[in-house]
Formats: structure tokens, sequence, C-alpha cells
């Protein structure tokens, strides 16, 4: 009984932080998977983005976040260098939707920025 309340406290307190948009799942395989909690720019090693109107003539941008669609799904990536109002991000996986295909990101296409909980698998270097 005890660890069925313990279980339902903690699955409630988790459920409440993503909705108020403190923590964040992954489940790609382009970084690697686990939850992430918000964090301020300074200490964020990944962040969410949208992609913006000069990417509105790729395939992807349809199915994302995006100025036509703010709601769709928000890309995560790593922040590998931050140049004054842009990021360079990267992804784990040879074929990553990451800076050496969309350029950098522009700090007003940015939505979060996140840093790894201590729980997070899969490899770093795609193989």
């Amino acid at each position: 009984m005890f660890t069925a309340v313990v279980a339902v406290v903690l699955f409630s307190a988790i459920g409440l932080a993503a909705s108020a948009g403190l923590i964040l799942g992954n489940v790609t395989t382009s970084v690697p998977q686990g939850i992430y909690l918000r964090a301020g720019p300074d200490r964020a090693t990944y962040v969410t983005f949208c992609l913006g109107k000069r990417h509105g003539g790729t395939e992807w941008y349809r199915h994302l976040c995006s100025p036509d669609d703010p709601d769709g799904a928000r890309i995560l990536k790593r922040v590998r260098e931050r140049r004054g109002d842009s990021v360079i991000v990267e992804g784990d996986a040879p074929r990553a939707l990451d800076s050496r295909v969309l350029g950098p990101v522009r700090l007003d296409e940015i939505r979060g920025w996140w840093r790894p909980l201590v729980w997070t698998w899969g490899r770093r270097d795609g193989d």
C-alpha cells in the first residue's frame, strides 16, 4: 500500500512539473534519452527550439514547431557553441537535424534551456 501511494505521489509530481514546463522527457536517439530539467541559459547544455521562417521550404517544416505551427514538436539538441545572438547545436546521430543542416539557431527560436537529470541513457557519439 505504501509503495502504491509513493508511486502515485511521484507520478503526480512529475506530471505537474512537466505541465509547468520544468522537466522534459526525451525518447529520441538524436541526444541521450532521459529526463531534462529547465535551466537558465548560463547553466543549460541543451535547448529546445522551433524552426524559423527561413526553414519554410524544407520537408520537415510542417512536422515540427515553427511560426506556422507554434504548438508542433520542438527540437531538443545539445549546445555546442554560443555565438552572440545564436547557438550552434548538435545531435548524436549522423543524420541529426542540427546546425549542420539548419544553420545556427537564433535566440528567438529557442523555447527552453535544459540540463540533463542524472538519469539519461544512450550514446553520445551516435554509434
